[in-house]
Order: C-alpha cells, then sequence, then structure tokens
C-alpha cells in the first residue's frame, strides 16, 4: 500500500518543460536600457534569415509575411527608395547588390558567419543560404572598436549618437540580438554587447529604423517604414 502511493506520487512530479531555444531580455548599462534576444543555434530550433521586400514597407508586414519569432532592423537603406546599401541574399538569390560594410552570412545548415568585406569588392555567397551586408563592425575578436569611416561610411549620423541594433555571436555560439532606443554611440552598443560575452559583433541600420519584434509584440517599433529585416524562426521541438 505504501509502495503504491509512492509510485503514484513520482507518477505525478511534473515534467518541467524544455527551456525555449529564443529568450528575451534587458539589461541596464552605462544609463542606458537594452533589450536582448539569445538564440541557441546548436539546438536545432532555430534558422535566422534575411528578409527584404522592394520599397518600403510596415516592420510589421516583414515580420508577418516570413512567420518571424524574432526580427531586428536590417542594413541601412535609402530613405526615400528602400534599396539596401548592401547585398541582400534570400534563399540563395542575391536580390541585392551593394558592395560596402560587414556582413551575416547563413549557411544551409543555419549556422551564423559575421565577417568583414573589402569596400568595392563583390562575396561568393555560394556556401550560404540568406545574407545581409553593409553593417558596421563593432565588436571582433572580444574587443571594441567600430571604425565606420575605414569601412567607407560617409554619414557621420552612423558615428553620432543614436537609437541602435546590433547582431552578435557570444563565447558559446549563441547568436545575440540588441536593441536600445536610448541614443549611445557604436562603442556604447559594442560595449554592452561585450557585457553579454559577444566576441564578434556588428551595428545594423538604427536611428528612425530602430526596431525589435519578439513573439508577436514591437518591443520597439520603427519610426519609419523599412524594406529589410534580420529574423529568426523558432521551429517546434518534435
Amino acid at each position: 500500500m505504501i509502495f503504491a502511493s509512492l509510485t503514484l506520487a513520482a507518477a505525478m512530479v511534473p515534467v518541467k518543460p524544455p527551456a525555449r531555444p529564443i529568450a528575451y531580455g534587458t539589461i541596464g548599462f552605462n544609463k542606458a536600457i537594452f533589450h536582448v534576444v539569445k538564440a541557441d543555434l546548436a539546438s536545432g530550433l532555430v534558422q535566422p534569415q534575411t528578409v527584404y521586400r522592394p520599397g518600403l514597407v510596415s516592420s510589421w508586414k516583414l515580420v508577418t509575411a516570413s512567420d518571424a519569432t524574432v526580427g531586428i532592423t536590417g542594413t541601412f537603406f535609402a530613405p526615400r527608395s528602400g534599396y539596401p546599401v548592401g547585398d541582400v541574399l534570400i534563399d540563395g538569390d542575391l536580390k541585392v547588390k551593394g558592395a560596402r560594410g560587414s556582413a551575416i552570412g547563413i549557411d544551409h545548415f543555419g549556422g551564423v558567419k559575421i565577417f568583414d568585406t573589402k569596400f568595392g569588392q563583390e562575396i561568393d555567397w555560394s556556401q550560404y543560404r540568406f545574407g545581409i551586408r553593409g553593417m558596421v563592425r563593432i565588436v571582433s575578436n572580444g574587443v571594441v572598436n567600430p571604425n565606420p569611416k575605414a569601412q567607407r561610411f560617409r554619414d557621420r549620423r552612423i558615428w553620432g549618437k543614436a537609437s541602435r541594433t546590433a547582431v552578435g555571436m557570444d563565447r558559446n555560439g549563441k547568436l545575440v540580438l540588441m536593441a536600445t532606443k536610448k541614443d549611445v554611440t557604436l562603442s556604447h552598443l559594442g560595449k554592452a554587447m561585450l557585457s553579454q560575452n559577444v566576441v564578434e559583433a556588428v551595428s545594423l541600420d538604427g536611428g528612425s529604423s530602430t526596431c525589435l519584434y519578439y513573439r508577436g509584440k514591437m518591443v520597439i517599433g520603427a519610426d519609419r517604414r523599412l524594406s529589410n529585416m534580420f529574423v529568426l524562426q523558432e521551429r517546434p521541438a518534435y
């Protein structure tokens, strides 16, 4: 009788659900609040992608059309036409060409690589399924050292203070997305990423384009329409 009771009690112990491969939180760093999304790429349940629509559309359309779990502002673009300044690769098809800035490549297995490119030189995207180019490098090998002038960016607003977005990889291979509405410098953003153990990171578009979407909510809404985003899809665990 006692044995039966113990068996029943053991059977009634609730099973803890597995942790989600994509998680969201906030941090305070040097008087600024940063929204942070971390994705466990090793789980096999996260698919990073780039999305692009010719012209300018609402950020809501970009995330809903791609069935995104997370969406963050993409690369810089022409304010009137929406045409991005750097390459945008969608499912192996190079939709936009623009030879400047650092890049993010997503291979056919969902792996992510952040790398620098030489101004004016084309990228061989053959090993990648998705990709985006035209960002400013802010963290390299664990060191914060943004230098947009050396990457041939000319708009002074890029190296001033502005609301910002960033994508990086931490020491454990997790993908880290960060956004803030506070006006900060590129160095401030880089140091905030460093506080999350990020070793490689780039700054994407910011200012009025700053946007972060997470699980049905615009955590930070863009103040204007966009043409491209970097998104994450969370796959169900079977």
